[in-house]
Order: C-alpha cells, then structure tokens, then sequence
C-alpha cells in the first residue's frame, strides 16, 4: 500500500513534464529557468554594448566637429590675437557661424567697462585686445568673434576679482585670464538667445557708484586734455575705479579704506558709526579681502599668531623670561600643560621659525585685543579688535599693527552690536567688570569690507590718500593705448 501512494505522488509531476516537452528531462525543465536568466543577461550586455558603440561614435562626431570649428576659427582669424580657440569654436559652431553682437547697447557697454579695465594697466593681453577690435571692420565676423573672446576673459575677471583681488589690482599686468566656467557661458548665450544680452553685461558690471563717477572722469579728461601728459594720473584713476569695483555702494556693513585710517559703518545707507583705525605696518600689510562677522567676543584672550610669537615674543622671552609674567602671558607646551617661562631656554628659539609652544595673553584692559575682539572669517586670521594703546590713535599715520585692524571707538562698536543680539548696556557692563570671556553671535548681517583706493572721483572732484603701501608708484605702463580707450570710454 505505500508503495503504490509513492508513485500516484509522483504520476502528476511526470504526466505534467512529459505534457510540456515530450525530449525534455526533470533536469532540463529545472534549469530552463537559469536559461532564461542567462539569456536576459546576455541581451542586457548587448544592449550596452550598443550603446557604448552609440557613445563612442557620438563623441567621435563631436569631436570631429569641433575640431572643423577649430579649423574655421584659425582660418578666419589667421594672426588675430585670440585667448580661448576651442570655447570659441564650440560656441560659433553651435550657431553656424551667426554673430553675436547684434545688441549695440549691450556692445557699447560692454566695450565701455572693458576699456575701463585696459585703462587700469592689470592686463596687456586685454589692452591687445581692445586694440584688435577697433581695428576689425565691425560688419565682419571676426570683429563679432574678437568682441566675444575679449568678453569671455570680461566674465572670468568679473566674478573672480572679489577674491582675487590683492594678486591682480596692485601691480601692473597681474591680470591672467583664464575660462570662465561652463554653467555662467550658457546663462550668457541664453540671455543672447533671449535678446537679455544688455542686461547680462550690466549684472556684471560694477553697482558702486564711486566707480561709475571715476570712470566718467577719466572718459571726460581723455576729451579734453593731453593724453601722454595726462596719462599717468588718469591710469592710476582707473587702476583705483578697479579697486572700487570689489565694493559695493555704502549702503549695509563696515567698510575700510586701508590708506584712509578710517572705519565707516553703515546701516540702510545712513552712518552708523566713524572710527579712526590703525593697519598693518609696511611689513605686514592689512590685506584687502572681504568678509562677515560672526561673533564678538567681550574680554577676549589674545592667542599669539605664530609670526607674532617668532619675531616679537620669543627675542624678549629671550632676555628677560620675566616679560611673560608682567605681559600677562600663559605658555603652553605641545601637550597642552601649562608651564613657567623660566622652564625654557628661548635662546635656541630665536631666529626660528616656529617653536613647540603655544602662548595667549589672558584677557585684561591691558590684552593686545583690549576689551572687544570682532571675529570673521579670514584666512589671513585678520580681524577688528580693540587696543589698550588709546594714544596711538592720534598720530597722523596709523599703519602700526601686525595686519589686523584696531578700531578707536571698539566701544560703540560693540554696543551697536550687542544692542542687536540682545544686551542691555547694563549686562554689557556687568560682563566687561567680571573680566571673563564671553562669546556673543552676531545677529545681523554685517559684511566687512577691508579696500585700499588712494585716488577717486566723488561729486566731481579728485579725492587722494597717502599711497601708505606703495601699490601706485608706477607711471602708466606704454601698452596702453589711449586713443583706443578714449573711443571706447
């Protein structure tokens, strides 16, 4: 009796398998479904394949094509002095070779800003470029083709002279063009396609007004006077309207003109507060950057910059290790243990340039910083603080620190500040009294912005600084041409 359930068990699995595929065994039927797998597997593959053949040869046509462009670009501009062929080819390929500039307020004003920055002598590659589009009949295309290559360069400078500004604004031809990115040429040749081509150049054309009005001055002189008398004083205007262009109009934030030992600060275009200040000495300059800050400190310790700490400290820790006790000052060894100056031998470290050890002043009316430290963000470790040195404020010339910027009324400073977080002056007080080092989040926005222009036009006149640093010495260097700037400014 079991033997026969046995087999009627199995009798349907068989009849089923011999209904389906009278050739075919049980193995056969079980592995038909690997089958199936591996042949969708090996479609999948093929698929790939064929679509990286499809890859290879789109990219094989593209570069065939661009290469063609490239051709057409060096036959039409033969020795024309051209910076960015392939960007170029690309572009006039995608539109078979139509013009771009067929917008004259925005050629106008763009060739009007360009000039302005040729004038200002960063960069004799720009003015060989002015030169070639004033000489190429504009109703040709290499005319259209030399506007877009000299624009290409406009647009990287304009977006990278924020930042960049120290390397290119203070010297002459400091200026090295490059590409600008792949994402702000599109937003460009949108515009174009849009006719917004106007309103793209003016986005990148400098707002500060100080700029426009020099500018303007410049234009006017160039019409009137004796351009090889002239030239000397109208470049170093235009090197400085370069300057005023990292800048925007006095309307929100701390701005300083390095040369002018001033502190300006203001709120919805009214002054808040006018401060003398003290820059960096010659040997370490206050460097021209922008920045925010991001919080006060109320009787902040002072954490010795290494430079500092080398060239000032160590010599008279050197002669004295009583300086560390009547300055205030708590040294450190590399594991963090709190140690007595009559413990080293500073002698070995004179002269080096690095040592082992950290060193702060503690907080105190008699800090470096004071009683107000303002933090932002720099890689220069450049900041605002207050000073004990009260009389310094009265010399004349104030380029006395070590590159950071001691404000003379750090006081108000801080209570305009604190006002916002929250405080009340009594707490002010209260926490000044108690000598401890309290951090305090600045509320507001509060871009800083650290300039350096000697000479400006303001409502028409010819306002001039100390050139404290030295960044204007040259005369007007002879690649300038300014019968083209004149036709173009």
């Amino acid at each position: 009796m079991k033997a026969k359930a046995r087999r009627f068990k199995f009798a349907p699995l068989v009849i089923l398998i011999s209904g389906l595929c009278t050739s075919c065994t049980v193995s056969d039927y079980f592995n038909s479904g690997t089958n199936v797998q591996k042949e969708s597997i090996n479609v999948e593959q093929a698929n790939q394949q064929i679509a990286q053949a499809k890859a290879a040869e789109q990219a094989r046509l593209e570069l065939e094509k661009q290469q063609q462009a490239e051709a057409k670009i060096v036959e039409l501009m033969g020795n024309q002095p051209i910076q960015f062929y392939s960007t170029l080819a690309k572009i006039y390929a995608a539109r078979e070779f139509s013009p771009i500039w067929q917008d004259e307020s925005a050629k106008k004003k763009f060739l009007h800003e360009y000039a302005g920055l040729v004038a200002s002598g960063i960069s004799i590659r720009a003015a060989i470029s002015l030169d070639a589009i004033s000489v190429t009949p504009v109703e040709e295309i290499q005319h259209d083709i030399l506007l877009t290559d000299a624009f290409l360069s406009y647009m990287y400078y304009t977006k990278k002279v924020p930042s960049l500004a120290q390397n290119w604004l203070y010297s002459q031809n400091s200026y090295k063009a490059d590409k600008p990115e792949d994402e702000l040429i599109e937003l460009w040749l949108t515009a174009v396609q849009n006719n917004q081509n106007l309103d793209f150049v003016n986005i990148l054309s400098a707002s500060n007004h100080l700029y426009q009005e020099t500018l303007q001055y410049i234009s006017n002189s160039l019409a009137m006077t004796d351009k090889e008398k002239s030239s000397t004083i109208l470049y170093k205007l235009a090197l400085n309207a370069q300057r005023l262009r990292i800048i925007p109009s006095f309307e929100n934030g701390i701005f300083v003109n390095i040369p002018s030992y001033q502190l300006n600060y203001y709120r919805d275009g009214e002054l808040v507060l006018n401060s003398r200040v003290i820059v960096g000495k010659e040997a370490r300059k206050t460097p021209v950057m922008y920045s925010k800050l991001s919080n006060l400190v109320v009787n902040p310790p002072w954490h010795i910059p290494n430079t500092i700490l080398t060239k000032d400290i160590v010599p008279k820790l050197a002669r004295d290790p009583g300086y560390a006790e009547r300055a205030s000052l708590e040294i450190f060894d590399s594991k963090g243990n709190k140690i007595s100056a009559y413990s080293v031998n500073w002698s070995q470290y004179v002269n080096s340039k690095s040592v082992p050890f950290r060193i702060r002043q503690k907080a105190g009316d008699d800090s470096a910083l004071g009683r107000f430290k303002f933090n932002m963000p720099s890689s220069d470790a450049i900041y605002l603080h207050d000073t004990p040195n009260r009389s310094l404020f009265n010399k004349t010339s104030r380029a006395l620190s070590s590159g950071c910027v001691r404000v003379s009324k750090s006081d108000e400073l801080a209570s305009v500040l604190l006002k916002e977080a929250g405080w009340s002056m009594d707490k002010k007080q209260r926490v000044l009294a108690s000598k401890k080092t309290t951090s305090v989040p600045i509320q507001s926005d509060n871009p800083v912005y650290l300039y350096y222009v000697t000479t400006w036009i303001e409502n028409g006149k010819v306002q001039t600084l100390p050139d404290i640093y030295g960044y204007d010495k040259l005369s007007a260097p002879n690649y300038i041409n300014w019968n083209t700037v004149q036709k173009y400014l």
